[in-house]
């Protein structure tokens, strides 16, 4: 892997390990609009940016209505609202279209603003560098697809995966037809019980996932949740075996240029 340079702006990545499997974590940023302070989620998995349904933003005049299904199926509509004077860390909007939902205490950092730049993912370190200056060669190229989705591919010996990487996802997710069909890669460990971003929750397989190879690096054993996706991705435009969540994507630092639709891994 190579090692790239230090950047100017940066923002620091607040984690937050989950209350019942500490090994399951959200990552959030600090946040202001209109003056306003904000504890949002980073969420690389949501195409839009997503504002908790509050008093200030229960007063913005709604411009339409934007729809999507969660993990566990259940279609949710929300309203959607302009907001004026985005700030988090070096990235400033003066506005931006945004969803207003019951079910995200804070609100989701979607790829509406994170695609708009290089991102140097680097959770361990809990940093997230903004537009860091040149320095390495982007290996990979990277798959967007119209909803704003990142995706990569996985491999283990006689199998590969597509799959979303996703911040905003505390586990790793694994569609449950992928794990029946691969079931040499997963060890099921116990049950779970998780809440998807429409705030539906369910009880779900807890899975301890094999070793596996992504961008010519290889990732160690970890939980991940089985989850039946096919509602939420029966409309994807490449239909995802996986959710990659903060399990997997803590293991290395990720260097995104989204304007380009090129990545690679560094130290």
């Amino acid at each position: 892997m190579a090692r790239y340079p230090a950047a100017v702006n940066q923002v620091p990545l607040i984690i937050e390990p989950d209350e019942d499997e500490p090994d399951f974590a959200s990552v959030r940023v600090d946040a202001t609009i209109a003056g306003r302070p904000y504890l949002m989620t980073l969420d690389t998995g949501a195409g839009q940016t997503v504002l908790d349904a509050d008093d200030y933003t229960r007063g913005l005049t709604p411009l339409g209505e934007d729809s999507s299904t969660g993990v566990f199926g259940v279609p949710v509509v929300y309203p959607v609202v302009t907001i004026t004077d985005l700030a988090v860390g070096p990235v400033r909007l003066a506005t931006l279209d945004v969803s207003l939902s019951e079910h995200v205490a804070g609100g989701l950092l979607g790829m509406d603003v994170l695609g708009r730049h290089r991102c140097h993912f680097r959770l361990d370190d809990a940093i997230l560098d903004v537009d860091p200056p040149p320095g390495t060669e982007l290996d990979n190229e990277l798959l967007i697809d119209r909803r704003g989705h990142v995706l990569i591919e996985v491999h283990w010996p006689g199998a590969s995966a597509r799959a979303v990487w996703d911040t905003g996802s505390t586990p790793t997710l694994v569609n449950r037809d992928f794990w029946l069909a691969h079931p040499e890669l997963f060890e099921q460990i116990g049950l779970i019980e998780g809440t998807d971003a429409g705030g539906e929750r369910a009880q779900t397989p807890l899975l301890r996932m094999a070793e596996s190879i992504i961008g010519q690096r290889a990732f160690g054993p970890h939980k991940a949740v089985a989850v039946d996706l096919s509602p939420a991705i029966s409309t994807a435009e490449y239909p995802p075996d996986l959710i990659l969540g903060y399990p997997t994507l803590r293991q290395a630092d990720w260097l995104f240029d989204f304007p380009a639709r090129r990545w690679t891994l560094t130290e």
